[in-house]
């Protein structure tokens, strides 16, 4: 049987212009008002203004946003249904 290693999710935000994840295993969709993402704690949306993804990584689940960070809103996965495909597989097919 396979264990499958997870990384801790940490959160950092300096002076609400830079977001910096880990634990992220998937990203839905992204713009600059919202990006969607799911981490190993749940899934998690990000709201703000002029939001770009800076750094993107999903092998090692690291993930750096900039712009202005408005919400950081955690949902249970269990109540959440999982979108079809993320924007990363779609790129990458």
């Amino acid at each position: 049987m396979e264990e499958k290693m997870t990384r801790k999710h940490i959160v950092n935000i300096v002076d609400r212009e830079k977001l910096s994840l880990t634990g992220v295993t998937d990203v839905f969709s992204f713009d600059e008002g919202i990006i969607e993402l799911e981490t190993n704690e749940g899934y998690i949306e990000i709201k703000g203004d002029g939001l770009h993804i800076v750094k993107m990584n999903i092998d090692d689940g690291d993930m750096v946003v900039e712009g202005t960070i408005t919400e950081l809103i955690y949902h249970d996965t269990q109540g959440v249904v999982k979108k079809k495909g993320s924007i990363m597989s779609k790129l990458f097919k």
